[in-house]
């Protein structure tokens, strides 16, 4: 099989005709006629039902039509790849990671880093979905508050802190530098759902401490819980800097102060491990940056 059939293929198939993928091509038409045809004998299969001049995917073309563009998409990275490879270096990379911390930590680091950052797409997934990102080589880069597997290459980047919350006028929060755990549960408590990495840091100093509680709100959005924090509904519990006016205090719990830690995870023989630990590099020092604000 040639990729160049696969390409004359998805192209007939996205122009939808054999005369406008021709023009795109820039192959006369009965030319790219007959190599539609030997692709499908080489394939064994009929990917088009033919009427006349016109071609409509067989049922067989429509289930290889997902593999063609698969195919074809990783000819493109390998071709990159090696590109990368000619010249020592690479010019981008893609990083897997949960929706939260793409927003509170990889996208202002982007931002932060400029014409040059090789980071540069970012892909949203689960927590546990990360590191399958690499494996899928849908990613380059995993950065997970989850603790890597032993196959693949990891480093701490580095960690961020949970804060108590509320409006400026709470009197749980307004004259402390710091909250234990057992005087927050001594307040209405909004937290974010089980899957969120603050959430479960949270409820393990709880169960540590011996205590239990019931939320008084549980959201998914770190902004309705900021919101209903400033709208005077109780104190949330959030690694996110303060909004609305909130103010801000960090927990202490029977083992200290409470952080989280954050992994980055790579293919140990990526053909780009050089960018992938400057980027590492880079972002380290970007949350510490951060965090000491």
């Amino acid at each position: 099989m040639e990729l160049r059939h696969v390409r004359y293929f998805l192209a007939i198939v996205e122009c939808g005709s054999l005369s406008a993928a021709s023009r795109v091509l820039h192959v006369a038409q009965p030319s790219l006629s007959r190599q539609v045809h030997r692709f499908e004998t080489d394939l064994g299969v009929t990917l088009f039902d033919r009427n006349g001049n016109r071609l409509r995917l067989s049922a067989l073309g429509r289930a290889f039509l997902p593999v063609a563009r698969d195919l074809l998409h990783t000819s493109e990275m390998a071709a990159a790849a090696a590109k990368a490879l000619a010249v020592g270096s690479t010019t981008r990379l893609t990083l897997a990671a949960a929706p939260a911390t793409l927003t509170d930590i990889i996208a202002p680091f982007i931002a932060r880093s400029g014409p040059t950052g090789l980071a540069t797409n970012v892909l949203h997934v689960s927590p546990d979905g990360a590191y399958e990102a690499l494996r899928d080589g849908s990613a380059d880069l995993a950065i997970s508050t989850r603790v890597p597997p032993s196959d693949l290459s990891w480093r701490v980047v580095g960690h961020t802190y949970p804060w108590a919350q509320s409006a400026p006028e709470h009197p749980a929060l307004s004259s402390r530098k710091v909250a234990t755990v057992a005087e927050l549960l001594q307040w209405p408590l909004i937290v974010m759902t089980r899957d969120h990495a603050v959430r479960r840091m949270f409820d393990d100093a709880v169960t540590r401490a011996g205590l239990a509680y019931e939320p008084a709100f549980e959201t998914a959005s770190n902004s309705i819980a900021q919101a209903l924090a400033a709208a005077g509904r109780g104190i949330c519990i959030l690694s996110d800097h303060s909004r609305f006016g909130l103010t801000a205090i960090p927990i202490e719990s029977i083992a200290g102060e409470l952080n989280i830690t954050y992994y980055a995870a790579w293919e140990p023989q990526h053909y780009a491990a050089r960018g992938i630990l400057d980027t590492i590099a880079d972002l380290s020092t970007f949350l510490e940056e951060l965090y000491q604000q």
